[in-house]
């Protein structure tokens, strides 16, 4: 699918999860104090990383957070607690010019977040266990790379609810739908 038909242009998208203990408390506890933590980590990335500097003019970004959503652990086979999850859409004009060096930058300041939550490397063959707090590019404009440390757009978004479900209320609320209600028109 192309990202552009999702109304996302100039978007950065990141997953945030969590259903364990973090070393700060509880998953809704590590997702409220990971929250400023993120967009501290997105500005300093803008500001480091954009090309412009000539121009010196601060990285500015809009930040669009979903609400916090509780799910079933997704492809596993032992018994896990459920996740929070939530999404954040980072809109801006002066992104970095997307490029696997700078989304990797990104990612390499987001796994660092995600230890000093206490997360612990998952070992290999291993996926989908329990996590202190999971952060997760999901895509980045239209730019696209395929690599053993990241992927862009994240193969399996589009497949999962916790992704789809928080999307789909952020794009509401940015493109000012209303529910049109009549007696005539019945879901159920």
């Amino acid at each position: 699918m192309e990202l552009s038909n999702l109304n996302i242009k100039n978007g950065l998208c990141i997953s945030l999860g969590a259903n364990i203990d973090s070393k700060f408390g509880s998953p809704l506890e590590s997702l409220l104090i990971c929250k400023p933590k993120i967009k501290e980590i997105i500005n300093e990335w803008g500001d480091s990383s954009n090309e412009k500097k000539e121009e010196k003019s601060k990285f500015n970004a809009n930040f669009f957070w979903s609400s916090i959503y509780e799910t079933l652990p997704h492809g596993v086979d032992n018994e896990q607690p459920n996740y929070l999850n939530t999404l954040l859409l980072i809109k801006s004009n002066s992104f970095p010019k997307p490029s696997t060096k700078n989304a990797k930058l990104l990612l390499k300041e987001l796994k660092k977040l995600e230890r000093f939550f206490g997360r612990e490397e998952t070992p290999k063959g291993k996926k989908w266990l329990s996590r202190c707090l999971d952060l997760d590019i999901l895509w980045w404009e239209d730019f696209h790379t395929v690599d053993e440390e990241l992927t862009l757009p994240h193969p399996r978004f589009m497949n999962r609810n916790f992704v789809i479900t928080p999307l789909s209320e952020i794009l509401s609320r940015s493109q000012k739908i209303t529910k049109f209600d009549d007696p005539k028109w019945s879901i159920n």
